[in-house]
């Protein structure tokens, strides 16, 4: 579970969809009065929850500065998530929750397509 802070430094990994620095995040953040070192720790609890990577050291004037990305797409972190929250949820009611709700036939025909190339790669 990520925290609001965490939470909004994930929306902009994934948003931007390239490499981030601390300062950059900083830069990007907007309307927050986040500090570097605030970034620095937030980023440190996101690798230890294992969802932020460092993607590579760039040199920025003198010194080396972490560029991270996400380990985890958007929608991978919150299947994961939603597995994780009880033992006894799964795929299968994930899917017939959304059915029930979905209201767009092409994009079940998508899901089925889906379904159809697993099952050819998965044949013996």
């Amino acid at each position: 579970m990520l925290t609001k802070s965490e939470k909004q430094i994930m929306d902009l990994l994934w948003s931007v969809n390239q490499p981030l620095s601390c300062s950059e995040i900083v830069e990007l953040s907007g309307d927050k009065t986040w500090k570097d070192s605030y970034v620095h720790s937030l980023i440190k609890s996101l690798m230890k929850k294992d969802v932020v990577e460092i993607h590579a050291f760039e040199l920025i004037s003198r010194s080396y500065a972490r560029k991270f990305t996400p380990k985890l797409s958007k929608e991978e972190f919150y299947l994961r998530e939603y597995l994780e929250e009880a033992p006894d949820n799964t795929m299968l009611k994930l899917f017939e929750a959304y059915a029930k709700t979905a209201q767009d036939a092409q994009e079940m025909k998508d899901i089925e397509a889906v379904i159809k190339k697993w099952k050819k790669s998965h044949a013996e």
